[in-house]
């Protein structure tokens, strides 16, 4: 279950529309809920732009003028939909997740600022999900936060925020804890962050997706961050072998690879051509456990300074705002942990299965024999 959702303060730009479908290519999304199309209507053709695909279905709730829309996009080989329900502040979309076979309730909000309307938009959302018998998740700009630390720069709130944790608890949801930048939106001059977009879920999705995870990610264009739900479930099964892609990122793995693999641990040449890649194998999965534990030694160590580094800048900028030399400071440390992000997303996505059998009529796997020629490394997959 991959759910991407985003404020775009409005669908016209081709460029945000490129983007969003790079996004839902990227995290192969499943369902797409986008916020404040500021758009009346919203046909095939443009819907498609945001996904890439014939492979989908949508709705949406048209604006108001030049403020609201609602769009959502949906895979309709992985859920099947049954009813929608469409509002001026959400879209909510009933239907079968196919693959595990679940009702589910999937709904978009984009929440009004009057806390009047905030508090009939949660009763109506309240009597959808108490009407419906199966889970649900409910993603979007909720226009609110729930505690007074997912604010600042800004006047907080009680009576909003009580009625908000009232609507979450009434309906026994789930808010899903995302790793990335603790805020979801900030103002153009950096003097005020909130976290007004989450993914609110049902129990029942937690114990179908138990791997299930939330991301904050970077900002583009608009000024809220989007979000994105990912089942990130790793099954490596029995494998005496794993390999990660992210591996071929680093520099050092390819002398590793090469000194591991030409170093004379065979032994005996006349032995059996299988024992001898058989212990060159070994070899190499030795010196690769010591390698990539170093590795990660190095890059926690890397993150945790770059980490520092931003929360040091963040606070300043918090406090007054900083200066623009100060934000531009800001940018490299955030791309480079983007960048060890991205080696650590490639590397849970991965499955890496090696299946050795001896005996019998099993299928012998060779997903690895690294060949070394010419310091190119050479991966083959044998059955």
């Amino acid at each position: 279950m991959n759910c991407l959702s985003i404020n775009i303060q409005g669908a016209g730009s081709v460029e945000k529309r490129v983007w969003i479908k790079s996004l839902c290519v990227k995290f192969k999304v499943n369902f797409l809920a986008i916020q404040e199309t500021k758009k009346e209507s919203i046909d095939l053709s443009l819907a498609r732009s945001f996904w890439g695909n014939l492979a989908f279905s949508h709705s949406f709730s048209p604006s108001r003028g030049a403020s609201g829309g609602i769009l959502v996009i949906w895979d309709s080989n992985i859920f099947i939909h049954n009813k929608v329900i469409i509002s001026d502040w959400y879209v909510a979309v009933e239907g079968i997740w196919v693959v595990s076979r679940m009702d589910v309730l999937l709904i978009s909000v984009y929440a009004p600022q009057s806390v009047d309307c905030k508090r009939k938009l949660w009763d109506k959302i309240s009597t959808l999900i108490s009407s419906f018998s199966g889970e649900c998740v409910v993603m979007g700009d909720f226009n609110e936060v729930r505690y007074e630390s997912e604010r600042f720069g800004s006047q907080f709130h009680h009576i909003p925020t009580r009625i908000f944790n009232q609507f979450i608890e009434q309906n026994d949801l789930v808010d899903i804890l995302m790793g990335g930048p603790r805020y979801t939106w900030s103002d153009k001059w950096g003097s005020k962050f909130s976290k007004l977009d989450r993914f609110l879920v049902s129990e029942g999705i937690m114990l179908r997706f138990p791997h299930i995870m939330g991301l904050v990610l970077d900002k583009n264009i608009p000024d809220h961050r989007h979000i994105v739900l990912l089942e990130h479930r790793v099954d490596y099964g029995p494998s005496p072998f794993r390999i990660f892609h992210s591996w071929f990122e680093q520099d050092s793995f390819d002398e590793v690879v090469h000194n591991s693999w030409t170093s004379n641990v065979v032994g005996n040449l006349n032995d059996n051509p299988w024992v001898i890649i058989k212990k060159k194998l070994q070899f190499l999965k030795s010196n690769l456990r010591l390698w990539n534990s170093s590795v990660r030694d190095r890059l926690i160590s890397k993150r945790k300074t770059l980490q520092d580094k931003v929360e040091r800048i963040d606070a300043s900028l918090m406090l007054d705002g900083g200066s623009a030399d100060l934000r531009e400071q800001r940018v490299l440390p955030i791309k480079e942990l983007n960048d060890l992000d991205h080696l650590s997303r490639v590397e849970l996505a991965q499955k890496a299965k090696i299946q050795w059998a001896i005996e019998g009529d099993e299928t012998l796997v060779f997903f690895m024999a690294l060949l070394i020629g010419g310091g190119d490394i050479l991966l083959l997959e044998v059955s």
